[in-house]
């Protein structure tokens, strides 16, 4: 569990993202992507989204970047 926190806490993003994923943690979808797939699976996706995100990458899509990050702060809630 502290692994968790301190992988979230490290986490920099950009705040429109990061505020943007927690609106769409409060609702239920996001709370369906959460129990689908494991946390750890989820931090992986988040981590190559990320990483297209700092590269320009064409295939980078802001809405799964948000339904990812809102589906990891509904876990992230459930562990804590």
């Amino acid at each position: 569990m502290k692994d968790v926190i301190a992988t979230l806490a490290q986490m920099r993003r950009p705040g429109l993202l990061v505020q943007a994923a927690r609106m769409a943690a409060l609702t239920g979808d996001a709370e369906r992507r959460a129990r689908r797939r494991p946390l750890p699976v989820l931090l992986a996706e988040e981590d190559r989204l990320n990483a297209a995100r700092l590269g320009g990458g064409l295939g980078y899509s802001p809405s799964r970047h948000v339904e990812v990050m809102s589906a990891i702060l509904c876990a992230a809630r459930s562990v804590t």
